[in-house]
């Protein structure tokens, strides 16, 4: 069984780091203020349901705290809409979410006076019991509701991520769905900690909350970890423009644009340009948007992150294949021809090419 100091230890650490976190969040001056704001919220609602937990002597507080876990997915959902959209603002119609908790909160006085002045202590027993299994099943309906809807958001933005922006690294969606997939795998664990307590094995919830609170903060620590590393990791990205499929391609002269497209790509290299968009280009060939995304999507069949990267590529192999350019490092070259991290154009490349571009290099020396 595991200690009841350690697993005490692991939460102060854990809580004592999502504050720190969360401080940095609401004071750092930044554009994304109301993303920040949101994932300091998100963090911090974790934060009071993991003290929750050490509150059992005094089960009013307790009862009390449960509430706030009820706003811990609407603030991911937000967070995740705030992210993958520069237009999104949070307006008074989302006020609707936080009616669970209004409800929770609505009923608990009634939930505590019953169980204070009700005499018939199997009445007692039974009320609380359903009471607590209402509690969980309409949290756990809740919460899989807004994984669903967060992860329907991620689908979204990483579609028009690629059918409109060229930048090689789309670490904000990757990390995003790896959030989410902590949660669904933490899921069936969170359903054991509510129910274990009832159970013969009731000694071993000890073990499924230091496991809890251990992956909360291997989460935090995670994503200090990847903010720090990469400070582009939030941008957003705007969901008013519009899918490819979405585009009507009839009239569109599609021959003479992809000929234009394809030429200018060619001479002036605009690929260069690491945060190169769809709008950037269009506005460049003086083409509509919807147009430029037709013609790369529908009829070159591309996405217009993956048509820019291939340019970006030959223009690396052409300065891989020039002896006269040995003394380029690989960091050089991939800033050089519009990527802007190392990883994501050795990704790329090896997409393309099937092998890393150190191997390339040495074909040609």
């Amino acid at each position: 069984m595991v200690d009841q100091k350690i697993v005490t230890t692991i939460a102060i650490i854990t809580i004592f780091i999502s504050l720190l976190f969360s401080l940095f969040l609401l004071t750092v001056k930044t554009k994304n203020k109301l993303s920040n704001s949101l994932l300091a919220g998100f963090i911090l609602l974790c934060s009071v349901d993991i003290f929750g937990l050490f509150l059992n002597q005094n089960y009013t507080l307790f009862i009390f705290s449960k509430a706030f876990t009820f706003l811990i997915f609407p603030a991911l959902y937000f967070y995740v809409l705030s992210i993958c959209s520069i237009s999104f603002k949070l307006k008074t119609k989302h006020l609707i979410h936080t009616l669970p908790f209004i409800t929770y909160i609505a009923i608990v006085p009634i939930y505590l006076f019953t169980i204070k002045f009700n005499n018939n202590g199997t009445s007692a027993i039974v009320f609380t019991k359903t009471i607590w299994f209402c509690n969980v099943l309409l949290l756990k309906i809740q919460a899989l509701s807004y994984i669903i809807a967060s992860t329907f958001i991620l689908r979204k933005h990483r579609k028009i991520y690629l059918e409109n922006y060229s930048e090689g690294d789309i670490s904000i969606y990757k990390l995003l769905s790896q959030i989410i997939l902590i949660f669904i795998i933490t899921f069936p664990v969170t359903l054991v900690k509510e129910i274990i307590p009832y159970t013969k094995y009731y000694q071993a919830f000890n073990w499924v909350i230091a496991g809890l609170i251990s992956i909360a903060l291997f989460m935090f620590c995670w994503f200090i970890f990847k903010a720090l590393h990469n400070p582009k990791l939030f941008r957003g990205v705007d969901l008013r423009l519009a899918a490819a499929k979405t585009i009507d391609p009839k009239n569109i002269d599609q021959k003479s644009g992809m000929e234009k497209l394809r030429l200018y790509m060619i001479e002036k290299e605009p690929f260069i340009n690491s945060e190169l968009s769809l709008q950037d280009l269009s506005f460049q060939l003086k083409m509509p948007p919807r147009t430029l995304s037709s013609i790369i999507n529908n009829q070159i069949g591309q996405h217009f992150f993956d048509f820019v990267n291939e340019y970006r590529i030959d223009k690396a192999k052409e300065l891989l294949k020039n002896v006269s350019n040995n003394k380029l490092t690989i960091q050089q070259i991939f800033y050089d021809v519009g990527f802007n991290s190392k990883s994501s154009f050795n990704t790329a490349f090896k997409k393309q090419t099937g092998v890393t571009p150190t191997e390339f290099k040495k074909k040609f020396q």
